[in-house]
């Protein structure tokens, strides 16, 4: 790892989290249960920051920022996070009574 990424990981450290009250330790912004899976998630669909942030309101734009360079810094770990979901929607779409 370079200097450059050993210095924002530890930057970001007070902006990420882990703890135990959220799912499986996921990674989240500190001080609210969004994790930075979601943000990741709605950027990697096309959404542009500021899109981000209208659809998650209460971060501010330093927050949005910090999960998108989490995820670069952690992108394995949050991709697998994110094929978990998609896991569990195509199960739970396969449960659905009368879907196709």
């Amino acid at each position: 790892m370079s200097i450059a990424a050993e210095v924002a990981d530890t930057e970001l450290g007070d902006m990420i989290v882990r703890s135990e009250d959220t799912p499986n330790g996921k990674p989240r912004i500190s001080g609210h249960r969004i994790g930075v899976r979601r943000v990741a998630g709605w950027w990697k669909l096309g959404l542009s920051m500021e899109e981000v942030g209208q659809r998650l309101s209460a971060l501010t734009p330093a927050q949005i920022d910090a999960a998108l360079a989490y995820y670069h810094l952690h992108r394995e770990e949050i991709e697998c996070y994110l094929q978990e979901e998609r896991e569990a929607c195509r199960n739970l779409e396969n449960k659905t009574p009368g879907a196709s």
